[in-house]
């Protein structure tokens, strides 16, 4: 949809993308093709080195600068909790659905999911799943025993197919189809 609006990127000096859509953020942004056409902005390679002002890029090109802008991604960061009791592992929590923790029964996180439309949905659907495995738990629920026990591992592959590149920000992506069937059904489980 984005190439009918606005034709290829590579033609306005983006690189082609090395992977399928979705394996990485889409990036929108109706002002950047005005500003690349009024010279406001310029599309360079990767930076090499820093030389004072003197920025030396990958391509073998040089340019004297003032200021650098470096958009890098997301950084989960959660400094109201150690590390240690989210599982974190690499780039991010290695958690159940990407909400329970793997060793502890009624520590879960909410939100910390991304997919490409996932949306408020999303959330809700992660929110209820929650409440009903804490009320279950409560109730000692034989569902609640199932669902701590799935926590142990493996878990389940959310990644609908896509090999997500291996970026911090894409450390905790999962396919949204796969995502909330599979929450919709662990809730529909404890009900």
């Amino acid at each position: 949809m984005l190439k009918w609006f606005t034709g290829d990127p590579v033609r306005f000096g983006f690189p082609r993308p090395a992977y399928k859509m979705y394996e990485s953020h889409p990036v929108v942004n109706s002002l950047i093709l005005y500003h690349l056409g009024h010279g406001d902005a310029r599309i360079r390679a990767d930076v090499a080195r820093l030389d004072g002002a003197t920025v030396h890029f990958r391509d073998g090109t040089q340019g004297e600068y003032d200021m650098l802008l470096a958009a890098t991604g997301y950084k989960l960061h959660y400094p109201f909790i150690d590390d240690a009791l989210l599982n974190w592992q690499g780039m991010a929590p290695r958690l159940y659905l990407n909400i329970f923790s793997p060793r502890f029964e009624r520590l879960a996180v909410l939100g910390m999911v991304e997919a490409s439309g996932l949306g408020w949905q999303g959330r809700y659907e992660q929110a209820e799943l929650i409440a009903r495995y804490f009320k279950a738990l409560g109730e000692g629920s034989p569902a609640a025993a199932a669902l701590t026990q799935g926590k142990a591992g493996p878990p389940p592959d959310m990644s609908g197919g896509y090999h997500y590149l291996k970026l911090e920000r894409m450390a905790y992506y999962v396919n949204k189809d796969v995502y909330r069937r599979t929450v919709r059904r662990a809730a529909e489980a404890l009900a």
